[in-house]
């Protein structure tokens, strides 16, 4: 028979290989409570998708480190981007799922869920976070944790330190509300190396400024070098380009928007970069009768490179743009 001694030291190796059996475990560990990426510099996509089918791939994993919608020409926005990088890494357990909620939690997040991969320098997502319903009060949401295709047993109510409301919102897949409204965003003047502003209607308006390193050069619409002019109102029209936006994707039918497309814009601008990247628009104003000038102060239709899509865009955003060459002559 075994001695009382013997029975302790099996006792304690059973005990002992328990634990390293937990350790190899990670479903047995606090790692599955662990949602938050710290190092969000080296996220390089992340995809939303959801039980309805809906799906959306954001990504920089291009040269110039970029937010993309990937599959299309579109930048992200980077609003959209910078929040979504804040909750990335400013998640946090709130606390366990009570005990008498668990398996309705767990069959609605079956049901229905958002599911958020997060990549970084690799194919694999590196977490995915299935992201459920908000708590009855609102202030957690109830989410699971995948690492490395091994999902966690146990859901957890998560939060935002400091900010009241759930994150379910945060976390959508129309392309949409996605895509980047900015047109020109240069926010350092010197980015700009040519820009020419073309007035329809009055073609003595017309200009073009030429850039290099902050020497400026002003042209007349018959690319004339203007000799006499006010170089710091030049200088200080480049620096405009640096947040210009679209109010709204407009979806008119295809005959409304070749009737705008084939008439005269108000204005148009295309701006070359020292990338050499070119950017053409036409801004159309909207009449209105009832205005006293018969235009809609509010609101102005564009068209950038020859897409065959109509924006709105705010008149306000855009008329700051709208200096003749007189501006910087008289």
């Amino acid at each position: 028979m075994l001695n009382k001694n013997t029975y302790f030291c099996i006792l304690i190796l059973f005990i002992s290989v328990s634990i390293c059996l937990q350790c190899e475990n990670p479903k047995n560990t606090e790692i599955f409570k662990n949602f938050a990426i710290k190092d969000t510099a080296s996220i390089s996509k992340f995809r939303i998708s959801n039980t309805e089918g809906d799906e959306i791939l954001i990504t920089r994993d291009n040269s110039s480190r970029t937010w993309m919608i990937a599959g299309s020409d579109f930048k992200a926005s980077q609003p959209s981007v910078d929040l979504l990088m804040e909750t990335f890494y400013r998640i946090r357990v709130k606390q366990d799922v009570p005990k008498s909620a668990f398996n309705t939690v767990i069959n609605r997040l079956s049901v229905r869920h958002k599911k958020v991969d997060i990549f970084l320098d690799r194919n694999l997502p590196y977490k995915s976070w299935y992201i459920g319903s908000p708590t009855q009060d609102h202030t957690g949401t109830y989410m699971l944790l995948e690492l490395d295709d091994e999902k966690g047993e146990k859901p957890y109510i998560t939060y935002k330190p400091g900010m009241y409301g759930t994150l379910d919102v945060r976390f959508f897949t129309d392309w949409k509300a996605w895509r980047s409204p900015r047109i020109f965003s240069y926010k350092n003047p010197k980015s700009v190396q040519k820009i020419t502003t073309n007035f329809y209607q009055n073609r003595k308006e017309t200009f073009t400024i030429s850039n290099s390193n902050n020497n400026v050069v002003l042209l007349n619409f018959k690319n004339e070098k203007i000799k006499k002019y006010d170089s710091s109102q030049v200088k200080h029209y480049l620096t405009h380009f640096n947040n210009i936006s679209y109010n709204k994707i407009m979806f008119e039918n295809q005959n409304i928007m070749d009737s705008i497309f084939n008439s005269d814009p108000f204005i148009s601008f295309n701006l070359l970069d020292v990338d050499n990247q070119s950017t053409y628009v036409d801004f159309w104003r909207i009449k209105d009768e009832n205005a006293p000038n018969g235009w809609d102060a509010e609101y102005g239709y564009i068209r950038v490179n020859n897409n065959n899509e109509l924006l709105r865009a705010q008149y306000f955003n855009w008329e700051i743009l709208f200096k003749p060459l007189s501006f910087f002559t008289r």
